[in-house]
């Protein structure tokens, strides 16, 4: 299959982050604008771009030194949403579930969780309207200590707006040798039973097999976050399988964050082996200066598979969290 035939597919997006979305001069644009003061040393003209594979996941992480900073008022957001729908639009993308750490949106604005939450809800509802998009928001909660406490304060806040639909599921995020609260994960399993949210883990992403199963049991996650490490384990596929348990693949960023050495091949060889459900994701496309056309063409030439490629929307639409999919 060439690029042009999967730039025409119809496709879904379930694992993006908003900040990872948006067009890198957009974001050059907006720290210009709030005159955001950068960490020493960092060049706005090649540090805010991945395109090589990084040698840990920490130097994969640099440009979020700055992608932190933003966005600083409403109207900075709501500039991100159109340039991420933007984005999704022209990869012919119909619905998408987009990430983001609500509780650094009300830190960085000096706002209370329920009116970031507010904003990041409206923006995103005006943008799926105004370019036909059907969206989800996934509200990540970073690992460590203060997970259970961010994670009540979004559940709080999504209680006050009404539960609002556009919110769709839970996310958690960040780097995986740091322990969370053993609290964190029953407080995940009462949002999944008790608020219908779905939920999402980044698991086995940097080599540790044992989060993914402790994602399924521990977290209740209904879909792993990248996985890479499951391929690993005839067992842990099996388990994956058997639970219907969907690993987000992201093809050109396990390169990137060397999840997948440029040795090895993609262990998504052995998910369609093992028949193990997965999507495939762009992750943080325009970091990489990538979209998610170009992760279904390292897909193709990692697997020769035309026919997954062809299923993916359908599987996309199989799990994703957005409640009316199906319905619409």
């Amino acid at each position: 299959m060439n690029r042009n035939e999967i730039q025409s597919m119809q496709k879904g997006e379930l694992h993006v982050h908003l900040n990872g979305l948006v067009s890198t001069d957009v974001i050059r644009e907006l720290l210009g604008k709030d005159q955001s003061e950068l960490p020493y040393g960092f060049d706005l003209k090649k540090d805010l771009n991945i395109l090589l594979p990084a040698d840990s996941l920490a130097t994969y992480l640099k440009p979020w030194q700055v992608l932190r900073l933003i966005p600083k008022s409403k109207s900075s957001l709501g500039l991100m949403v159109e340039s991420a729908f933007l984005n999704l639009k022209s990869q012919n993308i119909t619905f998408a579930e987009i990430r983001n750490t609500v509780v650094y949106l009300a830190s960085l604005n000096n706002i209370s969780v329920d009116e970031a939450l507010y904003w990041m809800v409206s923006a995103i509802e005006s943008a799926s309207e105004r370019y036909e998009i059907k969206a989800g928001l996934i509200l990540t909660v970073p690992r460590g200590d203060s997970a259970p406490d961010h994670l009540r304060a979004l559940l709080t806040a999504y209680a006050k707006l009404g539960r609002p639909n556009t919110v769709v599921g839970l996310d958690l995020a960040g780097n995986e040798d740091i322990e969370s609260p053993s609290e964190t994960g029953p407080i995940f399993l009462h949002a999944k039973y008790n608020n219908e949210l779905k939920v999402t883990v980044h698991a086995g992403e940097t080599g540790r097999i044992e989060n993914i199963i402790s994602a399924v049991n521990e977290f209740g996650a209904d879909r792993i976050g990248h996985g890479t490490a499951a391929s690993k384990s005839v067992e842990v596929m099996n388990f994956l399988r058997d639970r219907d348990i969907c690993i987000e693949v992201c093809p050109v960023s396990n390169r990137l964050t060397n999840a997948v050495n440029k040795d090895e091949s993609h262990p998504v060889i052995d998910f369609i082996h093992h028949k193990v459900p997965f999507v495939i994701c762009s992750d943080n496309p325009s970091i990489h200066s990538s979209n998610l056309t170009e992760d279904y063409l390292e897909f193709f030439r990692e697997t020769g598979s035309s026919k997954h490629l062809h299923d993916m929307y359908t599987n996309q639409m199989n799990y994703s969290f957005i409640r009316d999919l199906h319905g619409n």
